[in-house]
């Protein structure tokens, strides 16, 4: 409010204009005081709005890394049962070359005994 220097008037015009003059600058002041909380407001809905967005982009972001994490575990999974079938598979081959390998073994030695029999045969008879 303004401050008055002048003396109060004494007369019902005077004061009329004098009660006039206090309303309108107190609605001055009453207007300046809703345009800065309405102000404020308008800043802190801003400011809500722009968490918000940022909410949901941590949220998509945090969606997409559990998303990715699923599937990624699901992958694991995956390559551990692929290694285990190859593993098992790699161990019926190694057993297989190990039959094919004394198998083989068996052969020759019989083979080698035959060879061996004909030799010695071959030298009673000269």
């Amino acid at each position: 409010m303004a401050t008055m220097t002048a003396p109060l008037p004494t007369s019902s015009s005077g004061l009329r204009h004098m009660e006039q003059q206090l309303l309108k600058e107190g609605k001055t002041e009453a207007n300046q005081s809703v345009n800065k909380a309405e102000k404020h407001n308008e800043k802190l809905s801003k400011q809500e709005a722009k968490a918000a967005d940022a909410l949901n982009k941590a949220e998509h972001r945090h969606d997409t890394a559990v998303a990715d994490l699923t599937n990624s575990d699901r992958e694991v999974k995956l390559k551990h049962q692929q290694d285990a079938k190859i593993q098992a598979e790699l161990e019926a081959k190694k057993a297989q070359a190990e039959k094919l390998v004394t198998s083989q073994k068996v052969h020759d030695d019989a083979r080698q005994a035959r060879l061996q029999e004909v030799k010695d045969a071959m030298t009673e008879a000269h």
